[in-house]
């Protein structure tokens, strides 16, 4: 097979961390373990790529012109899949027209679908006006999860058949746990212990609660611990800044906003709890990649959190600040099942491996392909 992959997100930040590390991940993991079909890898940040396809014979990166998704979608990758014959071309979320090859397309989430609330308004129309569409058009959907492979059908009617769940994996954090990071919180500016949130700041996340809660928290409990929000702020947090306004404990909040890979590393290493009570996820990687750190994790027990984290972490219901509160002062209250939840933790994320991805991704591009080639024998 001649098999495209669209990765021009890669180093450019421009569709999101998650879709970022979903298919640097994938296609990493995809070279690993077949030497067979040949990858041509869509980049506009080559350099990304470099170490992935290094040694690799038969994987090549292409750079078109001009770099912009929209017009390589539509435009320069069809042109660029016809005239190499490509048999398979994969793409995140939308669907290219005229390709002349079968088409993927991973969708990680419709979250502009149920909560629309926590997008703009262009942004929400662009994703409304392409992904249904494309998830209509295209030959498989890859989901992350088996909540989202069942969202792309309760919400667009995509039989269940077509959907394959290739999950994600921590593999990048487990990699860099192998080397030697800082562990010291001072290299990060906060003092310890705290308990920590990193990822996008914006309202999905439901961090004005989780703020609420550990305003509680300092309240009822001689607990020491201080509270350190991560992250890139998104749209729309007006109501996080009312409530930061509003706490009896606001000098024990610290936000530094966007952490470095060096800054993430040691402020996991140095993290007593991961508190993560998010209102809707497909995946929600970052409670494993505190896992991979040894740090325990609080998360909603909602949508997909209890089919990827089973047993591994303290669960809260999202919607009650009394829950979310009640759950952090279980764990940092209780070094018993403290330490069980960073053991359980550690056993979980074995199960995820971007290698066992690429299995069941490769596994569907095959079984894609002989179902074209015994369609074109029937002709």
């Amino acid at each position: 097979m001649k098999i495209g992959i669209d990765a021009h997100g890669v180093g450019g930040h421009s569709l999101g961390p998650g879709n970022e590390t979903y298919f640097q991940g994938l296609i990493q993991a995809l070279l690993e373990i077949d030497a067979e079909n040949e990858y041509h890898i869509f980049v506009n940040h080559p350099e990304a790529m470099a170490d992935t396809i290094r040694g690799r014979a038969n994987a090549r990166l292409v750079s078109l012109f001009p770099h912009s998704q929209w017009l390589q979608r539509p435009i320069s990758v069809p042109i660029y899949a016809r005239r190499h014959a490509l048999d398979l071309v994969h793409f995140p979320f939308v669907r290219p027209p005229l390709t002349g090859a079968k088409t993927v397309i991973t969708v990680h989430d419709v979250n502009f679908e149920v909560h629309p609330q926590d997008f703009t308004g262009i942004e929400r129309w662009r994703m409304k006006m392409l992904v249904p569409g494309s998830c209509r058009r295209a030959d498989l959907i890859f989901s992350v999860s088996e909540y989202g492979r069942r969202q792309l059908h309760e919400v667009y009617g995509v039989p269940l058949e077509k959907i394959v769940v290739t999950y994600n994996a921590p593999d990048h954090v487990r990699r860099r746990r192998s080397e030697e990071v800082a562990t010291s919180a001072c290299t990060v500016g906060w003092p310890t212990p705290y308990v920590l949130y990193v990822g996008i700041i914006q309202p999905k996340k439901n961090l004005p609660r989780l703020v609420q809660a550990f305003d509680r928290l300092k309240s009822r409990t001689d607990l020491p611990h201080q509270l350190v929000i991560a992250g890139k702020r998104g749209w729309n947090n007006e109501e996080l800044d009312q409530t930061l306004g509003a706490m009896r404990h606001r000098s024990h909040v610290h936000m530094p906003g966007y952490l470095s890979r060096r800054e993430f590393d040691a402020a996991m290493s140095g993290a007593s709890l991961f508190a993560f009570p998010s209102l809707y996820e497909s995946f929600g990687i970052p409670p494993m990649e505190a896992q991979i750190f040894g740090v325990p994790a609080i998360v909603s027990d909602t949508t997909c959190f209890p089919e990827i984290y089973g047993d591994s972490v303290m669960y809260c219901d999202p919607n009650s600040v009394e829950s979310i509160a009640s759950a952090m002062e279980r764990v940092l209250g209780d070094a018993a099942l403290h330490a069980d939840l960073v053991r359980r933790g550690k056993e979980r994320t074995r199960l995820y491996t971007w290698k066992r991805t690429a299995e069941v991704a490769l596994d569907a591009y095959r079984r894609l392909f002989a179902e074209h080639e015994r369609a074109e024998v029937g002709r």
